[in-house]
């Protein structure tokens, strides 16, 4: 007696690359999968990621949409594609460098600007991790940074998640802020004083002891990249001390 079939709520969490690409058999596919990928990037960093529909992908390949399910099986692989799409432009070097600190904060740098670049990318981050090929490398390339470390191989992935997760994040939101100040007018300069009014107006009200304490201490003047390298340095710092 047959087993009972592939559970169907689980079919869009299969990541894409586990399934055959069209072509393997047959006449040679119009597009691959890697230009599908990019339209829909395309589309997204023009118009967002609400913009991004199968329907109109189909539009943008001049294919009709049932075509373009023959190609990506359903949206959450579109989406896979996607993500790893954006992980396509992270550059490495040839060899391991051999200053692991330093290499490790230039892919976060270049996990930021990524996310600069696409400011959807931290929106669709929260899925179900699908590795694909480019985000494969990226994880073999970090792993090989941590090879003769002392951390176990959990707290290696960890490090990973945490650069990786802090770097797109810490993008997004500023492509986020930019966005806003091009929608508004409104000057970096002007974002960072209406946030720096807000906590000392708390810390004078006397219901937070501990932030009046730290208002008050004297602290250099740091905008953006300062906040990233410091916040950056305290992550590296503190896991490869361990």
């Amino acid at each position: 007696m047959a087993g009972p079939g592939p559970d169907p709520r689980l079919s869009a969490l299969v990541p894409i690359w586990d399934l055959p690409e069209r072509g393997e058999r047959g006449p040679k596919p119009k597009y691959s999968r890697a230009e599908i990928a990019a339209a829909a990037v395309r589309l997204a960093d023009a118009e967002g990621l609400a913009a991004v529909t199968m329907r109109r992908i189909a539009a943008e390949l001049r294919m009709g949409t049932m075509s373009l399910y023959s190609y990506v099986p359903a949206k959450e692989h579109l989406v896979q594609l996607m993500i790893d799409e954006a992980a396509r432009e992270y550059v490495y070097p040839l060899d391991l460098p051999r200053d692991r600190q330093l290499a490790i904060i230039d892919l976060a740098r270049q996990g930021r600007d990524i996310a600069v670049r696409h400011s959807w990318l931290p929106a669709v981050m929260h899925r179900p991790p699908a590795i694909g090929p480019h985000a494969m490398r990226y994880v073999d390339y970090f792993l090989g940074l941590l090879g003769d470390s002392a951390l176990d191989t959990g707290a290696k992935m960890e490090l990973l998640a945490l650069v990786n997760g802090f770097a797109i994040m810490y993008g997004g939101m500023q492509a986020a802020m930019a966005e806003e100040r091009k929608r508004t007018g409104v000057t970096e300069q002007e974002q960072a004083a209406v946030q720096v009014r807000a906590l000392v107006a708390a810390a004078a009200s006397g219901a937070y002891p501990h932030l009046a304490a730290a208002m008050a201490a004297p602290s250099p003047a740091r905008d953006a990249d300062d906040i990233f390298e410091s916040s950056l340095m305290f992550l590296v710092d503190g896991a490869l001390a361990r």
